[in-house]
């Protein structure tokens, strides 16, 4: 057992002191609510990313992101491609950010293939030189690939907000 929690420790070490070293990225995670459009279907999201940022404020990376109902009657997760622009003043930042990507979901009636996507506006402060926090407010949607024919089995599409921590070269 003591061997198991070395191994983490120094993969976490690692992972920390290789973010701390990226200038220009940022990674970290993200927590999510949605529910708003009125279906009752209240979800929660975590994910995680990671991303480069261009001089000029470009962000382009990666991220994966599970999804559970409230209920617990949906479950899934998905990953793909993060893209955006951020613009930065002093500690204050601004960013547009766009998800997109595959996974699948599951609810008592079956299993789905997801095409998924979500826009967002975030607001933040970099708390450190390393290490920010943002709030964001956005909108999701996703349906159905498989089975059945796309986005007619599944659907979903709702305004979202939430946090991301994030660590990295923040400058």
């Amino acid at each position: 057992m003591k061997t198991t929690r070395a191994v983490i420790a120094s993969l976490v070490f690692f992972l920390a002191s290789a973010a701390l070293c990226a200038a220009g990225g940022a990674g970290g995670v993200g927590f999510g609510y949605y529910g708003f459009d009125g279906s009752g279907r209240q979800m929660l999201s975590t994910m995680g990313y990671g991303y480069s940022t261009s001089w000029d404020g470009n962000r382009v990376g990666g991220f994966g992101m599970s999804l559970l109902s409230a209920t617990g009657e949906q479950a899934g997760g998905v990953g793909g491609l993060l893209i955006g622009h951020e613009w930065r003043d002093g500690a204050g930042v601004a960013a547009i950010t766009f998800l997109g990507g595959a996974g699948g979901v599951g609810d008592n009636s079956g299993g789905y293939m997801i095409l998924f996507g979500e826009a967002d506006i975030e607001l933040g402060l970099r708390v450190t030189r390393w290490m920010q926090v943002t709030g964001y407010v956005g909108y999701q949607a996703w349906g159905n690939l498989i089975p059945g024919p796309a986005f007619t089995t599944l659907v979903s599409y709702t305004p979202v907000v939430g946090v991301r921590i994030a660590w990295g070269g923040l400058f």
